[in-house]
């Protein structure tokens, strides 16, 4: 009977590692998520710790499910192979897989979140200002830049007028 259960403490052992390695991956992109939502200046709920432990709850449950199918491979395997079946290959690999979403998170989130303010901004600017809008803030930006130009160039003595006006500055069709 002992036979039986040889090697299922290191096959256990390894699991509860892929285990601490994922909780370890979850924890890392849990604080990135906090950070660059504080960097943005984006509302601290309770929101995202919330899904965290659901996240918790389905990954572990993942691994638990791993360890149960690795287990009873380990029985087959002990009756029907030579040896024993050490290494919990299920947990192992569905470990792998969940630290490697977690990094692909963990990358995402900056990009993703910045690339859908930026998307969410210019289509409201885009409501509110139409074409005819926009070049007149244009044509008013370059007369100022203009006058402060010439500004310069008298106070230096040369005079004469700056040659900064552009497009904007002819008739729109």
């Amino acid at each position: 009977m002992r036979e039986i259960f040889e090697g299922l403490g290191v096959m256990y052992i390894l699991s509860v590692v892929a285990m601490i390695a994922v909780i370890f991956a979850m924890a890392v992109d849990f604080v990135s998520g906090w950070r660059k939502a504080k960097m943005r200046g984006d509302e601290h709920t309770s929101y995202a710790a919330s899904r965290t432990l659901t996240k918790f709850l389905i990954y572990e449950g993942i691994l638990i499910i791993g360890v149960c199918i690795d287990t009873m491979i380990h029985f087959a395997w002990d009756m029907f192979m030579e040896g024993s079946y050490y290494v919990p290959l299920m947990t192992i690999g569905w470990g792998i897989i969940l630290c490697v979403v977690e990094a692909w998170s963990v990358k995402e989130k900056a990009d993703k979140k910045a690339r859908k303010r930026m998307d969410e901004a210019s289509a409201a600017l885009a409501k509110v200002l139409d074409k005819e809008t926009v070049l007149e803030l244009l044509r008013a930006q370059m007369k100022d830049r203009d006058s402060v130009l010439e500004e310069k160039k008298e106070r230096k003595g040369k005079g004469g007028k700056a040659a900064t006006r552009t497009i904007l500055d002819k008739d729109d069709n």
